[in-house]
């Protein structure tokens, strides 16, 4: 036959082909902004001219709403596809990127600089442009960091494919925090800010174009109705306790509509068959309705479960770094690690262990989403133990004068990176299969969503700490950070019991395995 007259084949979208363009897009994207925000602090008050207590509350505020943005990002993602969102949020990212290296490069966008300790402070218009710098920021963050995920999955075909998928993310992600918080840091320290966020910004634009550069390879949501509207139907009938049953017949309806003079859904009097199919399809689609809200509803109490090991993580991270200030962080004559940097130890545990545990451990045991999701909450009980005896230890040795050496705090780190490495991908898989179709985008901001109540939570059990008991002072010599550390392995450990409940008693929708 004629080659002309073969039939063409369609071109198959999504699959494998689109993850170098999804992962190179975020990776870019995540490295650039992650060098501009790990260096907030230390830019505001030097170009800036700002005192450090209201530059630190501009970066509290800061990373408070990038904790709360992805979760709005997610919902707006569910009800208008992720595709846009993300291209939106990531050229909101390198829009960003470009005014905070505008405000370094031009004097008159920044104040000037501190001369015989009389500093200049930041005029309005100043302070308008990079207040501008920072929503773009956000609202790139907000729009990308939950988003690329999920939308990378839905590129997948099965479930085995999604969760390799997100072992993957999880490296490439945890890869590029690597990298912006060492390397970029170090040009924008040693190189200068504009050049520093000239790299930014060159790493956001290669990932927006090799994002972009994959578009006729996704598969792209079709349009639907508002999810969120289907939920809120749900949650009004179960409030007012109707049910389908009850509703009026769709004849009444009709007939009620005729006497007002308003438009006609039918200008005939239907058949009492049509008029039976008509109304089976509402009672199905409400009865679909209840079902998105019942699994929704049935996953909280799994979801709750991230309260309490967020909180005694972030809690850990903070009290780690106050550990490594008072160690010993020479590492030969000439070097020096900095105590701000010991979560490289549990990043590079994490990118490390993510490619062993799905290359070798994974294949040969048949491990599920929530066994995984366990094993994380173990290993952080673990660790919070581990990082107890090291501070006793420490305590102990303090009178003698002689500081311990930070590598002491390696293993309970490695430890935590290794329960991220199960953690992570095994949740972001768990949620991403158990929630409904439709509400995909916004399983990962109901996690993201957990985890920023227990990091807010974690402030409110410091203050209780420091208020009823003397194990958190000043001077760390004097406190008794272990006490603090056991506590929080216990409450992990309960917390650890209430999850074996909730997973026995919970029954899956037959997408995930249990």
């Amino acid at each position: 036959m004629d080659e002309t007259l073969t039939p063409c084949k369609v071109q198959k979208q999504g699959g494998w082909r689109t993850f170098p363009y999804v992962i190179g897009g975020v990776s870019g994207v995540l490295m650039g902004t992650q060098g501009v925000t790990s260096n907030l602090l230390v830019y505001l008050i030097e170009q800036f001219n700002m005192r450090s207590i209201d530059a630190t509350q501009i970066v509290s505020f800061v990373n408070g709403c990038s904790q709360l943005a992805p979760i709005v990002g997610a919902i707006v993602a569910d009800a208008v596809g992720c595709f846009p969102i993300l291209s939106a949020s990531m050229a909101a990212c390198f829009l960003s990127i470009l005014l905070f290296m505008a405000t370094a490069a031009i004097p008159s966008l920044s104040p000037a600089p501190c001369t015989l300790g009389v500093c200049e402070a930041p005029s309005g218009g100043q302070l308008a442009v990079l207040y501008l710098a920072i929503t773009l920021l956000v609202v790139g963050v907000g729009g990308n960091r939950l988003n690329s995920s999920t939308f990378g999955a839905k590129q997948m075909d099965s479930g085995d494919e999604q969760a390799t998928f997100f072992n993957w993310f999880t490296v490439a992600m945890y890869a590029s925090l690597i990298v912006g918080t060492t390397a970029l840091v170090y040009v924008e320290d040693n190189m200068g800010w504009v050049f520093g966020f000239g790299i930014c910004a060159a790493l956001c634009a290669v990932g927006l174009f090799m994002f972009h550069l994959g578009k006729n390879y996704y598969r792209h949501s079709e349009c639907r109705e508002n999810p969120f509207m289907t939920l809120l139907r749900s949650l009004v009938r179960r409030i007012g306790k109707k049910s389908p049953k009850s509703r009026e017949s769709v004849d009444d309806y009709e007939r009620l509509e005729d006497g007002t003079g308003e438009t006609k859904l039918q200008t005939s009097t239907p058949s009492p068959c049509e008029s039976s199919l008509v109304v089976d399809d509402e009672r199905s689609t409400e009865t679909e309705e209840e079902e998105v809200l019942s699994s929704i509803v049935g996953l909280l109490p799994l979801m709750a479960s991230i309260i309490c090991t967020s909180l005694a993580c972030s809690i850990q991270g903070s009290l780690a770094t106050l550990q490594a200030m008072a160690m010993d962080r020479h590492l030969g004559p000439g070097f020096s690690i900095p105590a701000a940097s010991t979560p490289i130890f549990t990043m590079a545990a994490a990118v490390v262990c993510i490619p062993l545990l799905e290359g070798i451990v994974l294949r040969r045991w048949h491990v599920t989403p929530l066994q995984r999701i366990g094993a994380s909450h173990f290993l952080t009980f673990v660790s919070l133990a581990g990082t107890a005896v090291v501070e006793s230890r420490r305590l102990a040795s303090a009178p003698e004068g002689g500081a311990m050496s930070v590598l002491w705090m390696v293993p309970p780190l490695v430890l935590v990176g290794l329960g991220e490495a199960l953690y992570f991908p095994a949740q972001l898989v768990f949620y991403f299969q158990e929630f409904p179709e439709s509400l995909r985008s916004s399983s990962a901001g109901m996690t993201a969503l957990m985890t920023g109540i227990g990091c807010y939570l974690s402030t409110t059990a410091i203050t209780l700490i420091q208020r009823f008991t003397d194990w958190w002072r000043d001077d760390i010599d004097e406190s008794r950070f272990d006490n603090v550390y056991w506590m929080l392995a216990a409450v992990v450990l309960l917390n650890f019991g209430y999850f074996l409940i909730c997973a026995v008693r919970y029954k899956s929708k037959g997408k995930a395995k249990i």
